[in-house]
């Protein structure tokens, strides 16, 4: 009897692993929909355990129903975007599901990163659906980011990179404004340059070529990895730790005649060397770790695995050889991954761990960006 408990468990576990199917991911990112007051589009609810929407999340969203042809609801929350924009083109990181945010009360958190990726996901609106309707509303995001750009000098080469934030946020302890962050300006570089290309214009081409020499700088060629990012005021690189993201995002940020400035092959080797984690029967990788010793959490990260995934399959398309990390392959990540299915359908954002920014709970991103790599979808490209 207990051998017959085992096969049953066994089956039932891989019947859930298969039932993750990219008409599921849609399903479940459409159940997180929840409408603003008075007709003014959607939001979209980031975590089961939370009360907010985040901007980034609500971005992700619209790029993944844009890909699957779902016009209705992709306009929906791309309508609730435009709805909270400011006058100077920005909006803040989170919003509660009735429009309301809990800043500018808690510090002026208007982060570039996830601003940028709403200006992404307006592009991939606009190139899927072939409609203006929203270009004015992404104009004015992009007007906004290079008005965040200053001007930085780093080992003796002068560049522009967009700022963190507008202002310090009291609560952090560092001062966003004078913290460039190399996430953030990979997502900057990515809205600047496809909003030029399918609206043919030359417009932001400064501008990206300006982030794109600064996304090369963080290159550290010794040790085959990208920096966090550098200081506005003297020009100093962030060394003390490293980031998944950091890594993952250039790769998949970068074209193919970018990507020859760098070792692509070595920079994901330094992932699985610095990120793997095998925990629970699944395998995937951490979000960070300090530089020079070993790091304290160890769990594993949906959306960070998730993009790792996607840049071992496009170094690997570059390659014309399949990338291995520890032995294994990108799609036996994505098949680990699967079994971080929430009850809901979702993908948790994380494995049990003691970090309060990583949720156990049912996520828009770890959800997406599945999405995202089952349709070997990049979301920082348009094709």
């Amino acid at each position: 009897m207990p051998a017959l408990i085992l096969i049953v468990t066994g089956l039932l576990c891989a019947f859930q692993v298969s039932a993750v199917t990219e008409e599921a991911l849609i399903k479940n990112l459409k159940s997180r929909i929840h409408d603003l007051p008075k007709n003014q589009g959607s939001l979209i609810k980031s975590f089961d355990n939370h009360t907010q929407s985040y901007i980034y999340d609500q971005a992700l969203a619209v790029i993944a129903f844009s890909k699957s042809g779902d016009k209705f609801n992709a306009t929906k929350l791309m309508k609730g975007l435009k709805a909270l924009q400011m006058s100077d083109g920005s909006l803040y990181f989170s919003y509660y599901m009735n429009g309301v945010s809990p800043y500018p009360i808690e510090g002026d958190r208007r982060i570039a990163g996830a601003i940028a990726w709403v200006a992404m996901a307006a592009t991939h609106y606009q190139h899927q659906f072939k409609t203006d309707e929203f270009k004015i509303f992404n104009l004015k995001i992009l007007h906004y980011l290079k008005n965040q750009m200053t001007e930085v000098k780093i080992k003796g080469i002068k560049t522009k990179a967009v700022r963190f934030a507008p202002h310090d946020i009291a609560s952090t302890p560092f001062n966003e404004n004078d913290v460039i962050a190399l996430e953030h300006n990979l997502d900057a570089f990515s809205a600047f340059t496809h909003y030029g290309k399918i609206n043919k214009t030359d417009d932001w081409q400064k501008s990206a070529d300006d982030l794109k020499s600064f996304i090369l700088q963080m290159w550290d060629k010794r040790n085959y990895h990208f920096w966090s990012g550098a200081m506005v005021k003297d020009g100093v690189v962030a060394k003390s730790e490293l980031y998944l993201d950091n890594q993952t995002w250039s790769l998949l940020a970068l074209d193919n005649n970018e990507l020859k400035e760098i070792s692509t092959e070595k920079a994901l080797r330094l992932n699985c060397e610095e990120f793997f984690v095998k925990k629970d029967g699944i395998s995937g990788f951490m979000d960070s770790k300090p530089s020079n010793r070993p790091s304290q959490h160890s769990f594993i990260w949906s959306e960070g695995t998730l993009g790792q995934i996607l840049a071992m399959k496009k170094v690997s398309q570059l390659h014309s050889k399949e990338i291995l990390c520890n032995n294994m392959k990108a799609e036996d990540f994505l098949q680990s991954i699967k079994k971080m299915k929430k009850n809901d359908g979702g993908i948790a954002y994380a494995t049990p761990n003691d970090n309060p920014d990583f949720t156990t709970g049912s996520s828009v991103a770890g959800t997406a960006w599945l999405y995202f790599a089952l349709g070997n979808i990049n979301p920082f490209q348009l094709n």
